[in-house]
């Protein structure tokens, strides 16, 4: 399809934004959109690395329902695409990328949990999510240590299938610092075992979209989990995959 054939397709699929309430609207049903607006298939999460040009296009159209809109949709949309997907093409192994195409047509949505509430503007640097290896299951085990290691403000987070999630990896006691894993957030209908979700509440702006704070209690996931183009645990061992990089 040429640009302007799918620039036009997209700007048809997404013209009922146009006609939102955003100030009526419920974030489910604004999480619908979003999920409708997946399956679609017009913008495929891999575009971000094969087909950038689109990629960027489909920013640019959907910014011109901003005014009317406010910033609730698009953050949802680049929250899903930029960030959670995005991590997973910049940091996953070809077997973890190529799952996504699967994900996209199932309407599957993602957050992505990277700040914590006592990290403040040092979130990313002071993680205290911690996801321990389990030698015995193979798997990795996540905690937030303490109420205050509670990912939080997280767009898209009450209504999300899939995290990715920022965590202290340690293994055997020691640890390796923040990593990045692709985790349920959803069994079904029902929020995976373990975790918590906190409704964020009310915001003076943008209240389609919803906003958590997600707690791990125990949380268990196994070890394909991390996402491992760099990094990895093998044979109950810490592999650094790029040279160069002390640990």
């Amino acid at each position: 399809m040429s640009m302007p054939d799918w620039s036009e397709a997209f700007k048809q699929a997404t013209v009922g934004l146009a006609s939102m309430d955003v100030h009526g609207i419920s974030y489910g049903e604004s999480a619908q959109r979003m999920r409708d607006l997946l399956r679609t298939g017009l913008l495929r999460h891999t575009d971000l690395t094969q087909n950038p040009e689109r990629f960027f296009q489909a920013h640019r159209l959907l910014a011109r329902h901003s005014p009317t809109l406010g910033p609730g949709f698009w953050i949802r949309f680049t929250v899903h695409y930029n960030l959670c997907m995005g991590t997973v093409l910049a940091l996953g192994t070809p077997d973890q990328v190529q799952m996504l195409d699967e994900l996209q047509d199932q309407g599957i949505l993602g957050c992505f949990a990277l700040t914590e509430k006592l990290a403040g503007v040092q979130s990313g640097l002071v993680v205290q999510t911690t996801a321990d290896y389990d030698t015995t299951s193979d798997s990795y085990i996540l905690n937030s240590s303490n109420h205050g290691a509670y990912k939080n403000w997280i767009s898209q987070g009450l209504v999300a299938d899939k995290t990715t999630v920022i965590a202290d990896l340690r293994l055997g006691g020691k640890s390796y610092g923040p990593h990045a894993f692709f985790i349920d957030l959803r069994q079904g209908d029902e929020v995976f075992p373990g975790v918590t979700l906190e409704d964020m509440g009310r915001k003076t702006i943008g209240n389609d979209l919803d906003n958590a704070a997600i707690g791990f209690n125990n949380v268990k996931v196994p070890s394909s989990a991390l996402l491992s183009r760099y990094a990895a645990v093998e044979d109950g061992a810490y592999v650094q995959k790029v040279k160069g990089v002390p640990l």
